[in-house]
């Protein structure tokens, strides 16, 4: 099993940066627990090697979880409780580095803007948009001295937050900001992913169009 495989790319990530625990691995699958976002990722190629997994490991301190199957993800969300899930396709960057668009100059958000972002974006807590401004994840765009929108890393590492002003939408910056993130990306040596919801058809068709590689099955994220 493969680690770069596009459904395995949050495994992989959290286990890159330092700060995924592996909790068990066989040949066919693994359970991490990443200690930034507390979301546990499952990556298998056997559903029921994943399945052993998840009854071996995860318990009601499990708030965040992924799993790279849907009908397991069912399964589990059902089994353990869990409020809230999304199935989503995993989407990446396996080319070479994007040309940038000379059009808009980008900065790093700094504790100063969080107030502008959390009134602004409302997909994640503002405790979440403290810590990722606080990890120097999330770029500003600007198209001269105006703020045309922002995009920014989930904890887990995934890209998104992608967020374009509405005076400025239909003008092509999301593709701009989101090549600029695909860029640091991997000026950092990861491979750049995201996920878009299975129904997000007009985001599914921007990350195509971008060049990102949407993967052959849906994942599933579940939350309490």
């Amino acid at each position: 099993m493969r680690l770069s495989d596009i459904e395995y790319l949050g495994v992989d990530r959290v286990l890159r940066r330092g700060s995924g625990e592996i909790l068990e691995e066989r040949e066919d699958a693994v359970l991490v627990r990443d200690s930034i976002s507390g979301a546990f990722l499952l990556a298998c190629e056997n559903r029921e090697a994943g399945r052993t997994l998840l009854e071996k490991h995860l318990d009601d301190g499990c708030r965040l979880l992924m799993v790279p199957d849907c009908e397991l993800g069912e399964s589990a969300f059902r089994q353990y409780g869990f409020a809230e899930k999304l199935e989503c396709w995993q989407l990446a960057w396996y080319g070479a580095p994007p040309a940038l668009d000379s059009r808009i100059r980008v900065r790093t958000a700094r504790p100063e803007d969080l107030d502008l972002l959390i009134r602004t974006y409302h997909l994640v807590s503002p405790e979440e948009m403290a810590q990722i401004v606080e990890r120097k994840t999330l770029l500003l765009g600007y198209r001269q001295d105006c703020l045309v929108g922002f995009i920014g890393e989930h904890l887990e590492g995934s890209l998104g937050l992608l967020y374009i002003f509405p005076e400025f939408r239909r003008r092509g910056y999301a593709a701009a900001l989101e090549k600029e993130a695909v860029a640091r990306t991997l000026q950092k040596g990861y491979i750049p992913f995201g996920q878009v919801e299975k129904s997000n058809t007009a985001s599914l068709l921007l990350q195509e169009k971008l060049g990102m590689v949407r993967s052959e099955r849906l994942i599933c994220w579940m939350w309490r």
